[in-house]
């Protein structure tokens, strides 16, 4: 089944999504950018007061593909607790970038005081799919990839990707054993479509935030209507398969 992502930009923007059962919070400060990266301080109040409650991502910022840069910036949010770190693909992903997530991927599943992440990496359909690298990065032990869109002003994730074009993003990385991610302005309309193609996860922000603005704080009665329709959409669906919350 699909599960909910909510990006929350501060602890009492978690609480409130907390409070309607998402099923991954995932910290981004929209202010700063597509990915852009919450502080360290704000990402350990909310990962303490989560608590396990539900997993919780967190992106590193609108980073260039340096592996140094990349790394270091990993190894930063991983100190917050964070069950998942998302890297954004805004340039080349070269092959010094992928040895890097290699490492950290291995280090992620591999510390020694518990606190384990894995990552997820981010491609932007408006700059260009480039999926040839999917494999290098199922064996690079990445966990999944997202699509999402860079410049929200011009337009949504379906509006750069037709249906059968996402299907079939999805199918390939399924096919390398990857969690699949559809973000990207999406509004409430583009759920029932987006559940029929089988994601692990649909991705949100604007659409939970007042005047459907993603500056703009989270709305409770927004945050519970969309998670009301990725629920009720995909109960309703005898053909939505059991997946990974």
């Amino acid at each position: 089944m699909t599960g909910m992502l909510a990006s929350v930009s501060n602890l009492q923007e978690a609480q409130i999504a907390l409070q309607e059962n998402v099923d991954i919070l995932d910290l981004k400060d929209p202010a700063q950018g597509a990915l852009g990266a919450v502080t360290t301080e704000v990402a350990l109040d909310i990962v303490e007061h989560v608590s396990g409650q539900c997993l919780v991502s967190a992106t590193i910022g609108d980073l260039p593909m340096q592996a140094i840069l990349i790394g270091k910036a990993i190894s930063t949010m991983a100190s917050t607790g964070v069950d998942i770190i998302k890297v954004g693909v805004f340039d080349d992903l070269n092959n010094d970038v992928i040895a890097s997530l290699k490492e950290q991927a291995i280090n992620g599943a591999q510390c020694s005081d518990g606190k384990q992440f894995s990552i997820v990496m981010v491609f932007f359909v408006d700059k260009g799919l480039n999926s040839e690298k999917m494999a290098d990065l199922a064996k690079a032990g990445i966990r999944g990839v997202m699509l999402d869109t860079a410049d929200k002003t011009k337009g949504n994730l379906r509006t750069h990707m037709g249906d059968r074009e996402l299907k079939e993003f999805v199918s390939q990385a399924k096919s390398y054993g990857l969690l699949t991610g559809l973000a990207g302005s999406l509004k409430a309309s583009d759920i029932a479509p987006l559940l029929e193609l089988e994601p692990d996860y649909l991705g949100f922000r604007g659409a939970l935030c007042q005047d459907n603005l993603r500056t703009q704080v989270i709305d409770s009665s927004a945050v519970r209507k969309i998670r009301s329709l990725v629920t009720s959409t995909k109960e309703a669906s005898i053909h939505v398969k059991s997946g990974t919350r």
